[in-house]
């Protein structure tokens, strides 16, 4: 490896190393220098438009807590809302709020991630999986047909599920917007006084160091969210 690529690989090794991705920073005010509101816009970059109470349980933190960090984000620009849906800005089309509204309602992206692992499988297959009933599958998978994400077969007595190419085409066309989000989340990052230092960036994730006085931390953001807002990572 050459020498640079070598120091490289040495400096993000050691910020790695030293950054508490969960520490809180020494600055004043509404911002990404507290580490449970990081928590909360990394979350709604993974699945935008998660409702509180899935936030919450996530991060183990109460309604009002995941509210009052929602308000503040708002409040700076680092979220946006559609109606009462709140995602990060930039990060997503607006016109598909309700989509992930939609991936994020209990059960739909299980139901929707079963379809994409077995092509074909029957409505009770699915509901042995997924821990639902015929009836309760089949309501599922209306509502992600009519989303345009599956296509549903009549085969004999049975009803199957087919993945369609929907989300795989939206989060294509999202890739130029990923990168207009990322030059100004760091523009924001800069306006809040967090002198952001950029490590990495791939198609799944930006890896930013973000500092404060004497301290700093390093901070994840996920930036794949037409594939994890319905298949989060393990």
């Amino acid at each position: 490896m050459p020498e640079g690529g070598r120091r490289i690989g040495r400096a993000m090794s050691a910020a790695l190393a030293h950054g508490d991705p969960d520490a809180g920073l020494d600055l004043e005010g509404p911002s990404l220098a507290n580490a449970r509101r990081r928590q909360v816009f990394r979350y709604l970059c993974m699945r935008p438009c998660a409702r509180v109470g899935e936030i919450g349980r996530a991060l183990v933190l109460s309604h009002a807590t995941v509210r009052w960090h929602e308000r503040n984000l708002l409040e700076t620009g680092y979220l946006e809302v559609d109606g009462a849906l709140a995602f990060p800005s930039g990060l997503i089309d607006p016109a598909d709020a309700e989509l992930f509204h939609l991936l994020t309602t209990p059960a739909r992206d299980a139901v929707l991630r079963a379809c994409v692992d077995d092509p074909g499988v029957s409505f009770q297959e699915i509901g042995v999986r997924v821990g639902l009933t015929r009836q309760s599958a089949s309501k599922i998978a209306a509502e992600l047909s009519d989303a345009g994400l599956v296509a549903l077969v009549e085969d004999g007595r049975y009803r199957r599920m087919y993945p369609s190419d929907a989300l795989e085409a939206k989060r294509e066309r999202n890739r130029a917007r990923i990168a207009a989000f990322v030059d100004r989340f760091l523009r924001r990052l800069a306006d809040d006084g967090l002198s952001p230092e950029l490590l990495r960036r791939d198609e799944a994730t930006l890896l930013v160091r973000l500092g404060a006085g004497p301290h700093w931390v390093v901070f994840d953001v996920p930036l794949d969210p037409y594939l994890t807002g319905w298949a989060p990572p393990a």
